[in-house]
């Protein structure tokens, strides 16, 4: 029986009446959501786990959960009865307190909708009911069985989107850290202190060094004349879809297995190339690892490491890609490039992925069906993707919002003011960055 093809939309979320959200992207999109739904009646209450959330997140009806996470669950059940919420909304699945979510939804038979970064990228995000990636209704989907849709049109471009993302994040943590001792239970996926700041920040200057010190590996490897390689982009060292859809626990795990069988299987003029993952440059590199894994599986210069070459051109030159479940695979096979997951994600399908062993994908990995492909692609972007970003979209700005940014620029104002007295105050004697930053996250929340 064919399945339905609604075009996605933030409107499939009007259809309830009482929406609870639970932690949104870093950054004010579910304030600015809630501004959306409640402007079409419906009553939105959201619940804000640290200071982040509390940063981005400040007016409505908000509650604040600051109990011990195995209290969470019956907190939840209470909630959801005593507001008779008949949906709930997150961003990414496997969050703990948002794998708990979606237990109650189920039992409740209550919606659960999941936000996520887009399938497609860079302009669309990423709405389904039930569950995203691995647990994505589109997972369950054989190719055959999914209709033929007509491709989108030209989607809108949104500017600057990585750069409002990383200052969303960079105040996300500090606030976070700032205010822990307001949520003494509270456990984030990436630890709250000076530590991750710092690594954000050496992620900037890492940018830089790797994009001289690599400039001969790159264009070494997209010279016409190279042989073509296999590619193998890694994701961030804490991906949850590492640790809860995949056969490993660690990226290094995975580094280690694809590099002793390309060694032992991959005809001998063949070459590796590991990419590092953008967002991971300032916490882990993988160098030295990578270099003892060719010296001890016997292939020392046919395994290449590189960070920050652009994607869409070593695709051009790949001959296979291997990932978990990292959505370049869909990018790849755009490109026509055979790819292998080897982990749990909702386009690891027959007739779209290649389906035998890592050891004979080196040797066959075959060619795209591209009439599957764009079959599967254009189903995905109408069911799945909203031409938007989390980030940089103005038109999710209500005018309401819209004039409040000249509060803002005041409190901008205000606020470099204050940056400046600290740093000028940190040359006249010893300085301690926790005030600091509670100076800061005061001024920030209010």
């Amino acid at each position: 029986m064919p399945v339905a093809a609604e075009p996605a939309s933030l409107g499939q979320l009007v259809r309830h009446r009482r929406i609870l959200l639970l932690q949104g992207p870093n950054g004010p999109f579910f304030a600015r959501l809630r501004d959306l739904l409640t402007a079409k009646g419906c009553d939105v209450i959201k619940v804000n786990f640290n200071g982040g959330d509390d940063l981005f997140y400040r007016r409505g009806d908000v509650v604040r959960f600051v109990r011990p996470m195995v209290l969470w669950e019956s907190t939840l059940r209470n909630l959801v009865a005593e507001r008779r919420i008949d949906a709930i909304v997150v961003f990414g699945t496997s969050r703990r307190h948002h794998r708990i979510a979606a237990s109650v939804a189920d039992a409740q038979g209550i919606a659960f909708w999941a936000f996520e970064e887009g399938y497609v990228r860079p302009d669309y995000i990423t709405l389904e009911c039930g569950g995203v990636n691995a647990d994505s209704p589109l997972a369950a989907l054989a190719i055959e069985t999914i209709p033929n849709v007509g491709a989108a049109g030209q989607p809108r471009k949104f500017r600057h989107g990585f750069r409002k993302m990383a200052l969303y994040s960079f105040w996300y943590f500090a606030v976070g850290m700032a205010r822990a001792r307001h949520y003494p239970h509270y456990q984030h996926h990436k630890p709250f202190g000076v530590h991750e700041l710092a690594q954000w920040m050496r992620a900037a200057y890492r940018r830089q060094v790797y994009r001289w010190q690599e400039r001969p590996l790159r264009e070494r490897l997209l010279a016409s004349d190279h042989p073509h390689f296999f590619l193998a982009p890694l994701q961030v060292y804490n991906d949850s879809q590492i640790q809860v859809h995949s056969p490993w626990r660690r990226i290094e795990d995975f580094i280690e297995w694809t590099a002793h069988s390309f060694a032992a299987h991959a005809p001998a003029e063949s070459m590796l190339v590991f990419k590092h993952h953008p967002m991971d440059r300032g916490h882990t590199h993988y160098g030295a690892l990578i270099a003892a894994c060719a010296e001890r599986f016997g292939a020392v210069g046919r395994i290449a490491y590189i960070h920050d070459a652009h994607l869409p051109s070593l695709l051009h030159r790949c001959m296979g890609l291997v990932t978990v479940n990292s959505t370049t695979g869909l990018q790849a096979l755009f490109h026509r490039v055979p790819v292998i997951a080897l982990g749990r994600c909702f386009y690891a399908k027959p007739g779209l992925t290649y389906q035998g062993t890592l050891d004979a994908f080196w040797t066959d990995p075959g060619a795209v069906d591209m009439r599957a492909y764009t079959r599967f692609r254009n189903y995905v972007v109408r069911v799945s993707q909203i031409n938007s970003s989390f980030y940089a979209d103005d038109m999710l700005v209500p005018v309401a919002e819209r004039c409040r940014k000249e509060r803002q620029r005041r409190k901008l104002v205000r606020l470099l003011i204050a940056a400046g007295l600290m740093a000028a105050d940190a040359y006249s004697g010893p300085w301690n960055i926790g005030s600091a930053v509670n100076v800061l996250a005061t001024l920030l929340v209010g």
